[in-house]
């Protein structure tokens, strides 16, 4: 069976404990985001997850990815594990690549089952021939596998062979999937259908439903909504960090007329705190300089233009403020916010934009900065609220629940719609050092981050209990 053929040609022993695991992650989205990118948002979340069940020794519990071929969840070759884990993986399930000449013979049976496939399929079985090599043996293997792909699908449309198999359903798949944003946000109906696996997913918002103006609508935000309903109805199993994400979740579903899923609740993790524990970057760094930080997507949801046209109201009334750095990467619907920065360009003096950062320069961002800020119209959590707390800084939020949540109700909040509002907190929150140094007496007592373990310990019990309830 292709999994079978999988699992031989990523050096996986015949072994039912290796073969069904209980319950598996599906890494298909952090595979597909790349290594050279900055991870934020969900793709930490996921990361951490992933990261976490790599590193577990409970045979029970896996790590999957969509066969591209056949659009079927397979396990993790040995070359992909390496680039998800960053070498933390538990030794039992360390494993040795195939070698090329004994793992093309598989790539084309693949082929050869499933012709009707797009190119990126066998870019994928190039890279598992290569065992996640590039070069001139992933280019040949690549070429090789689709000139085999087009001449076998040729062959089916000339009728000599008349129906593709149709595979049976593995152990494999038997077991509860925990999908990946990828293929919730995505069009792989057939690998969350529920018809064979049995599926879970983590649902960070509905916000592409619920606001759809604040989101830019491509090909997969579109699906976004009918795919959640049609998991819903199927019986997936809900994971959220969140209360607000829960709510707006069964809301939605009771609006659609659709029984609410089961939802479990997981405390977000504090995993760039924990990054700063282990490398002993916690303690504060004072700056002659002080700064503002928010870190986020910048995309219109975000809110960034409040912010820019308050700095903006700042330098027309004379009011020195600090800088305002905005950390992170550049998203859709920007063009009010470029236009407005190209109609000031004296902004570029008080604002600091500084694109995709990796973890050791955010963490140096949260140990020097004066406070955060974090006026996003919706949030499904906030990531970065909550960090500003796990690093002892205060941080205004708008008054959306979702960041009220993730501050813990313990910072002020503004309405994101309330420039007056914000112009007033921000000078407050600069020239106060009575009160802003209050707020940080406020977090040392109130706050506490929240364990990784905690967090994978509650996501583990869940799909577990979501195993045995599907059975």
């Amino acid at each position: 069976m292709t999994e079978e053929i999988l699992n031989s040609a990523a050096g996986k022993p015949d072994t039912a404990a290796t073969r069904a695991p209980m319950i598996s992650i599906d890494a298909t989205g952090l595979l597909s985001w790349g290594g050279d990118q900055a991870v934020a948002g969900i793709q930490r979340v996921e990361s951490f997850i992933i990261k976490a069940a790599l590193a577990e020794t409970d045979p029970r519990v896996g790590v999957v990815a969509v066969n591209l071929s056949n659009h079927r969840f397979r396990p993790l070759f040995p070359y992909e594990q390496a680039q998800l884990a960053a070498n933390d993986i538990a030794p039992s399930r360390i494993e040795r690549g195939t070698a090329m000449m004994a793992a093309l013979p598989r790539a084309l049976q693949l082929v050869r089952q499933y012709p009707i496939a797009k190119r990126e399929a066998d870019r994928q079985l190039a890279r598992m021939v290569t065992n996640g090599r590039t070069g001139f043996g992933f280019k040949s293997a690549a070429l090789l596998l689709r000139a085999y792909r087009l001449y076998r699908r040729a062959w089916v449309r000339l009728g000599a062979s008349r129906q593709m198999p149709t595979p049976e359903p593995t152990e494999l798949e038997q077991s509860t999937v925990l999908i990946s944003h990828q293929m919730l946000a995505g069009d792989n109906r057939s690998s969350v259908s529920g018809e064979i696996n049995r599926i879970a997913f983590l649902c960070h918002d509905l916000i592409p439903v619920v606001r759809p103006d604040l989101v830019d609508q491509g090909k997969l935000e579109k699906a976004f909504g009918a795919n959640v309903e049609s998991l819903v109805r199927s019986g997936a199993t809900a994971f959220c960090a969140s209360e607000t994400a829960s709510g707006m979740l069964i809301d939605h579903m009771r609006l659609a007329g659709i029984n609410p899923p089961v939802v479990h609740r997981f405390p977000m993790p504090s995993i760039l705190h924990e990054t700063a524990v282990r490398l002993g970057m916690t303690s504060r760094i004072e700056t002659s300089e002080p700064f503002v930080l928010y870190c986020s997507t910048i995309n219109v949801r975000k809110n960034h233009i409040l912010l820019a046209r308050i700095w903006q109201q700042a330098l027309d009334e004379g009011v020195t403020l600090p800088k305002l750095v905005c950390a992170g990467r550049w998203g859709g619907m920007m063009d009010p916010l470029r236009a407005y920065l190209d109609a000031h360009p004296e902004l570029a003096k008080s604002l600091t934009f500084t694109g995709p950062i990796n973890d050791e320069e955010l963490i140096r961002y949260y140990r020097s900065a004066s406070f955060g800020v974090f006026p996003s119209h919706i949030e499904g959590w906030g990531y970065a609220a909550s960090e500003c707390l796990d690093f002892g800084i205060p941080v205004i939020v708008s008054t959306t629940p979702a960041l009220i949540e993730a501050s813990r109700g313990l910072m002020p909040t503004i309405d994101s719609e309330d420039q007056a509002g914000w112009y007033a907190a921000i000078r407050k929150m600069a020239d106060d050092t009575a009160w802003r140094s209050s707020l940080v007496d406020r977090i040392a007592q109130h706050h506490r981050p929240t364990p990784a373990a905690a967090s994978w310990a509650a996501i583990k019990a869940g799909l577990q209990a979501s195993a045995s309830r599907q059975r």
